[in-house]
C-alpha cells in the first residue's frame, strides 16, 4: 500500500479474472436495470453487481485500507466504451449515505 500513501491510489493487478468480468459484464448487459447513455446508477439492485461489491478478495483490500467495518452501500457503472463516451471534469464525489452528521478529526470539508 506504499502507493496509496504516495499519490492517493493503488493498482492491484489480477483482482480479477478476465472470465469473471466477462460474465458481469454479459450480465449487466442482459438486465432489466434501467440504463442511461451514461451506465447504470443504483447497480447494487443486479444480483452480479452485489455479489462482486462482497467478493472476499475485494473486502479484503478495502478493509487493509478502510478498517474491518467495510461495507458496499452504492455502485454506479459508468459506460465509458466507444461506442457510448462522454466527458467528465475532474471531480470529488462527497455524497455519502450518513444516518447523522459526526464531527471526527480529518474528516471535514477541506480548505
Amino acid at each position: 500500500m506504499r502507493s496509496l500513501k504516495k499519490h492517493g491510489f493503488e493498482i492491484i493487478p489480477d483482482v480479477f479474472s478476465r472470465q469473471s468480468m466477462l460474465l458481469l459484464a454479459d450480465s449487466i448487459d442482459r438486465s432489466i436495470v434501467r440504463r442511461s447513455r451514461a451506465g447504470v446508477r443504483n447497480a447494487l439492485q443486479l444480483g452480479s453487481v452485489r455479489t462482486l461489491a462482497n467478493d472476499a478478495v475485494l473486502l479484503g483490500h478495502a478493509r487493509e485500507v478502510l478498517g474491518q467495518q467495510v461495507v458496499a452501500f452504492r455502485a454506479t457503472l459508468f459506460d465509458k466504451s466507444p461506442r457510448s463516451n462522454w466527458l467528465v471534469v475532474w471531480h470529488q464525489d462527497t455524497a455519502l449515505p450518513l444516518r447523522e452528521r459526526r464531527e471526527a478529526h480529518g474528516w471535514d470539508r477541506g480548505p
